[in-house]
């Protein structure tokens, strides 16, 4: 893969993680429930959505976990290759989702 490409999912994969980091860190923090007693609807609401963002977070963090392998996979110049059948992944497939580890014909049969 031509270095300049490289470069720019290198680039691309950093930023997203970032993003990613800073959406985490947003839905992880613990909202302050309300205080008043006779308000156990909204607490319930309060507590349910707490729980939505918990589970978006979980999500975001599996984006990330697969974005760091990307990183760790350029670093080691194993990137673009598909981890089942050891072909590389095209461009088109990496264009779309940068932190691919299967090509399109694994992605199918997967």
């Amino acid at each position: 893969m031509d270095i300049k490409i490289l470069l720019q999912f290198k680039n691309q994969l950093i930023k997203t993680g970032n993003i990613l980091k800073e959406k985490i860190k947003e839905l992880s923090k613990v909202p302050e429930f309300g205080e008043d007693v006779s308000a156990d609807d909204e607490e319930s609401n309060e507590t349910e959505e707490f729980g939505n963002q918990l589970s978006v977070a979980q999500n975001y963090k599996e984006q990330l976990a697969e974005i760091d392998n990307a990183l760790k996979k350029i670093e080691s110049k194993e990137y673009g290759i598909c981890e089942k059948c050891g072909e590389e992944i095209s461009l088109d497939v990496l264009e779309v989702a940068p932190e691919s580890r299967l090509c399109k014909k694994c992605k199918k049969l997967s």
